[in-house]
């Protein structure tokens, strides 16, 4: 969680003492510019950890920004689980009689076997990685990787989120005080 902390809107105020109606403004776009940049953020570090497509991180984020009445911006991610076939799997296509196994890597530098998971196109088209439930030919079940909300919400990459927001917040403080002060 990024915060604006008391010492930041005393900051604040005693820089834009003379023209207060400007502080409510100043604060909201700080506090926004700092939520957009936890969005990207989040995505990148993510990118770094996993092995996930950038848009695919950004379209379960939503950023519900600040206004001068409300002080306070949310980014949150909401999904579901991520079919595995979106993250690196080798073969990507089906493979009659393939001898080897298929192997996946959600996590960048880990991964490997799966056993008896295959690739199989459906009769819509979709292609998905699938393992055999029990011994029959069917059924099948899909195999999924973790959500995009799990991936943000690792200790390592909600950590890297806040720092990197957090200097945000205070580099665009000093930028909006000497704007405000400008005009």
């Amino acid at each position: 969680m990024i915060e604006l902390s008391i010492e930041h809107m005393e900051r604040l105020e005693e820089a834009l003492a003379e023209i207060p109606e400007k502080i409510p403004r100043a604060a909201a776009r700080a506090i926004n510019r700092a939520a957009y940049t936890a969005r990207t953020e989040a995505a990148r570090k993510a990118r770094e950890e996993y092995v996930i497509k950038h848009g695919d991180v950004i379209n379960t984020i939503k950023i519900y920004p600040a206004n001068e009445e409300d002080l306070s911006a949310s980014v949150v991610s909401r999904g579901s689980v991520i079919p595995l076939i979106k993250f690196k799997v080798s073969p990507k296509k089906p493979q009659p009689k393939r001898k080897k196994p298929l192997t996946a890597t959600v996590k960048r530098g880990e991964g490997g076997p799966i056993a008896r998971a295959f690739t199989a196109q459906m009769k819509s088209g979709y292609i998905g990685v699938f393992q055999r439930v029990g011994k029959p030919r069917l059924p099948i079940r899909q195999l999924y990787g973790p959500s995009v909300p799990q991936m943000i919400g690792s200790p390592s990459v909600s950590r890297w989120v806040e720092e990197k927001a957090q200097d945000k917040l205070d580099e665009r403080l000093e930028h909006e005080i000497s704007r405000a002060l400008e005009d």
